[in-house]
């Protein structure tokens, strides 16, 4: 039984992280379209008037996340239909979490320890933070706008959905299963940095840059298979590591992937509009 369940939400986290119809960007403005990033393979913008690190490009920080928390105001059905799918899996995932994390450590083994200790550093600040200060500095010393631009996104969505996600983690203050505290123990709002479980900072990090580079490089068909299945294994890693439970890693995804299309699509809108970011 726990075997069908781990399967369930594997299958859960894939399907989520490719949805085909994102529209959840028309609620931050009616023209906005997480389908925009796509697009543009096929527009030829002036890169160069579109992303640079500046001042506004850090005065950005502050309307986009103003953008995103208000979003929901201009949430069409679809965007609530979806919205509630995603409060659904979590749930369920989340009454489901010490029988996933039980049959995890009891079938962990040498190879899926090799295999996380591979993927974790995608989800770690320290590592990920220095890979995309060089690929801008690719960009700017080879002139690969699209370098620059795909490594200032990038930058935004780690940041910013890391703030969510930190507000979320001090608000709940979950016990991690390594605690060996049942599923279910919340200490609730406080400033202390212990118990920090949900969401998965790791996951959220590894998705926000991964749905960055997918878009960007969406062109090439090798990338987003790749860049998506490293961030799953970085999730899974985190489960298998015995650092959080399935539904911690599953709504750290989730909120790294959204983060990430909404500020793909509100960039997007600004050149379109003639604004630099």
């Amino acid at each position: 039984m726990p075997g069908i369940i781990l399967r369930s939400w594997l299958v859960a986290l894939l399907l989520m992280v490719t949805i085909a119809g994102t529209s959840f960007a028309k609620s931050l403005k009616p023209e906005l379209s997480f389908n925009s990033p796509y697009q543009q393979t096929r527009t030829e913008y002036n890169y160069s008037k579109e992303l640079k690190l500046n001042g506004d490009y850090f005065e950005g920080y502050i309307s986009d996340i103003k953008n995103i928390l208000i979003s929901p105001s201009g949430w069409e059905r679809l965007d609530w239909i979806k919205a509630s799918l995603i409060v659904g899996i979590t749930a369920g995932l989340y009454t489901q979490d010490q029988e996933i994390q039980n049959w995890v450590q009891e079938n962990r083994s040498s190879v899926s320890d090799r295999v996380s200790e591979f993927a974790k550093p995608f989800g770690d600040g320290r590592y990920t933070l220095p890979g995309l200060g060089a690929l801008y500095l690719y960009g700017h010393l080879f002139e690969d706008e699209k370098a620059q631009r795909s490594a200032l996104l990038s930058l935004k969505s780690f940041v910013i959905s890391g703030l969510f996600v930190q507000a979320l983690k001090f608000t709940g203050h979950r016990h991690r299963p390594s605690s060996a505290d049942p599923y279910n123990t919340w200490d609730g709002p406080s400033f202390s940095t212990s118990n920090l479980s949900f969401p998965s900072g790791h996951s959220s990090s590894a998705f926000a840059i991964a749905t960055v580079i997918a878009s960007e490089y969406g062109d090439k068909a090798f990338v987003p298979p790749l860049v998506y299945g490293i961030a799953t294994l970085t999730a899974l890693s985190r489960v298998n590591d015995n650092a959080h439970w399935a539904s911690d890693v599953f709504f750290g995804a989730v909120i790294g992937y959204f983060t990430a299309k909404a500020i793909i699509a509100l960039n997007n809108n600004k050149i379109n509009n003639g604004v630099r970011s």
